[in-house]
């Protein structure tokens, strides 16, 4: 499942939320902006808790928490978490980028509230495609993302490197590397330093990319989750990746099923996680995509930060 078919089918009853918060949490005071009274189910929402215990990371969450656009998203948001993943995508059956008017808003809360924003890039083409029209396309796309978002406090963008998979053959690898280096030059033009391009694991060998890495000084995008639904180790893979690594995507995982609350982890799996990524300051996604789950997660998180901290 897709983030974006995720966000489309996460239809939460408001009945469903467990507002009790956990003793490092505290509930923010609910705001009513002009602009979110467009959408009134969100009022029945309790108010998103706010993480207190100290930590070397910034915590962030999805905009896609409430079942609502964007806007709504961040209006309730701010203030309640250090940054927000803008999920976007772009394609002949829907959008969701968001009008100059609503980045302005967005920009605004921003500077208002210390929040910075990760702006996770449409997925609907490959930017390894060995399509070369389609490669072209997507380069283009991208940079009318930069553009359009360009008055906002960035951290990272948020770019996969697609067009290959795990079972791929040695001689795919390699083309797709060509292709990809062949791309980004014209992505990178006159744009954001490198290394606020942030490329995520995938399912695939991430060692595949470090030529990439390499040659481009990007960053890294360490999603834990797909680390741990392929199988592999995720202390090993952040004591690989962490020191190129602005942003991690957290969240949970099982029996194959990733974006899950991080109360679905096996035992252990947070703690070793958070251990391994010690010192990180960059910034830790929990990349879920309703109210429930955020929630869950976040309480989640507390609960192992302040067992950490009583250790």
């Amino acid at each position: 499942m897709t983030k974006s078919d995720q966000k489309n089918s996460a239809g939460l009853s408001p009945s469903s939320i467990n507002p009790s918060p956990s003793t490092m949490i505290s509930s923010s005071t609910m705001v009513s902006p002009a602009s979110s009274l467009n959408h009134p189910p969100l009022a029945l929402f309790p108010a998103f808790p706010i993480l207190r215990s100290p930590a070397s990371f910034r915590v962030g969450v999805t905009s896609y928490v409430y079942p609502a656009d964007i806007l709504p998203n961040v209006e309730r948001l701010a203030g309640c978490v250090d940054d927000i993943e803008l999920v976007l995508f772009e394609s002949e059956q829907t959008a969701n980028l968001p009008s100059p008017e609503v980045v302005a808003r967005l920009a605004e809360l921003g500077h208002r509230h210390n929040l910075t924003y990760t702006v996770h890039f449409p997925t609907d083409r490959k930017l390894g495609s060995a399509d070369a029209a389609e490669r072209t396309a997507h380069v283009a796309q991208l940079r009318r993302v930069i553009t359009l978002l360009a008055p906002l406090p960035v951290h990272g963008y948020i770019l996969h490197l697609e067009g290959v998979g795990p079972g791929d053959s040695a001689a795919r690898v390699a083309a797709w590397q060509r292709d990809v280096a062949a791309e980004l030059p014209r992505l990178l033009a006159d744009g954001p330093p490198p290394a606020l391009f942030c490329v995520e694991s995938l399912n695939y060998p991430f060692d595949w990319c470090a030529p990439l890495l390499d040659e481009f000084g990007l960053s890294v995008c360490a999603d834990v989750g797909h680390v741990w639904r392929g199988g592999g180790d995720v202390p090993e893979f952040l004591r690989t990746w962490l020191p190129r690594a602005r942003v991690i995507h957290l969240h949970g995982e099982r029996d194959g099923r990733d974006h899950l609350p991080l109360t679905e982890l096996v035992p252990g799996r947070l703690e070793q996680c958070l251990e391994a990524a010690r010192g990180f300051s960059g910034v830790v996604t929990l990349e879920v995509f309703e109210y429930a789950a955020a929630r869950q997660s976040i309480e989640r998180l507390a609960q192992c930060l302040m067992q950490t901290k009583a250790g």
